[in-house]
């Protein structure tokens, strides 16, 4: 593993989440707890995390202080998660986002339809 890198408390740009766990349809539940890659940018560099939800954990106007360490292959920048700390626009200290451990999916999403429709 390699060392971990401090960001100070800065603002970020172009936060993004996007699934990584199984879609599921809205009336099974959904995917708003889902595993979802974290995604921003800080003084043009791209940083990353794994959480749970979609829910942000920066929002625009506050700023973030994190930890971060390459990944294996050098080329990712991924956040120690239990390191960020988020500070809203009076400068106190929020939790933001879904914060949380939870099994990943094992099964895809079944068809919307009978089993004979599906045959054919």
């Amino acid at each position: 593993m390699a060392d971990e890198i401090r960001v100070e408390p800065t603002v970020v740009q172009n936060y993004r989440t996007f699934l990584v766990d199984k879609y599921r349809p809205p009336s099974k539940g959904g995917n708003t707890r889902a595993w979802h890659r974290h995604s921003f940018v800080v003084d043009g560099d791209l940083y990353s995390f794994l959480a749970l939800g979609s829910k942000k954990w920066v929002f625009f106007g506050d700023t973030v202080g994190f930890k971060w360490e390459w990944d294996d292959s050098g080329r990712y920048r991924n956040i120690v998660t239990s390191s960020v700390v988020t500070l809203d626009n009076n400068g106190d200290e929020v939790v933001r986002g879904e914060r949380g451990m939870k099994k990943w999916r094992t099964s895809f999403a079944k068809v919307p339809a009978s089993k004979r429709e599906q045959r054919d």
